[in-house]
């Protein structure tokens, strides 16, 4: 009888260590097909050339390199997370979650880039991951970047690809946010809230040249 519980105690254990499944991004195959990623089986219903996996919807879009108005030649397939939800782990490196990715694509579907976006993050959880990263890949290259605001950027060489993660300072001015109160019956706004938003980048190194300072929208702008 008492194996038996022992037996029972151990199932249940494994059961609430298991882990929701995710993109594993330590040793991400950047020779993977977009298939792996979005297909026919979750593109979003309303529109074309959008997808959804869980809460996220991701749409793509073919970049063209504007240099000739009217003669543009397509350069790549960006596909950029357009909402998430904080609930949602949708990518993983060891331990570390993502809520969102994005991702860009030359024409004929080789992968340039791969993305993943923590929502909100503390500082000493941004800490633990860079000491992760120094400790397999070595100590990181730490830069500054600037757009709206200053933020930091980690940057990791490696034989077939360069990894870069980027710390960025959010706020909630661009939303309006209120708070009712039904007994005082006053409508009053609610104090912005500033958040860290954290971006792991794995770009191939052979696209390097044409991801790193190129893009110019979305969560991939800030892979620099």
């Amino acid at each position: 009888m008492i194996k038996q519980y022992r037996l029972l105690l151990l199932a249940l254990l494994l059961i609430g260590c298991k882990r929701e499944p995710a993109i594993e991004l330590e040793d991400f195959n950047l020779d993977s097909k977009v298939s792996t990623y979005v297909s026919d089986k979750n593109k979003y219903k309303t529109y074309t050339n959008y997808y959804q996996i869980k809460s996220e919807v991701i749409g793509a879009d073919t970049v063209s390199d504007g240099e000739f108005i009217g003669s543009e030649q397509p350069v790549r397939i960006d596909y950029k997370q357009q909402m998430f939800s904080y609930k949602d782990v949708i990518a993983r490196f060891g331990d570390f979650e993502f809520n969102a990715i994005n991702f860009a694509t030359t024409i004929t579907g080789r992968l340039m880039v791969f993305n993943a976006v923590a929502g909100k993050i503390s500082l000493e959880e941004t800490q633990r991951f860079v000491q992760l990263l120094n400790y397999k890949y070595g100590k990181a290259v730490r830069t500054k970047g600037d757009f709206i605001k200053p933020f930091y950027i980690y940057t990791w060489q490696l034989k077939d690809r360069i990894i870069k993660y980027c710390v960025v300072s959010e706020d909630d001015s661009s939303n309006l946010k209120i708070v009712a109160d039904k007994d005082q019956q006053t409508i009053k706004e609610e104090k912005k809230e500033t958040y860290l938003k954290a971006f792991i980048y794995i770009i191939k190194k052979e696209y390097a040249d044409q991801v790193i300072g190129e893009m110019s929208s979305g969560d991939l702008l800030y892979c620099d």
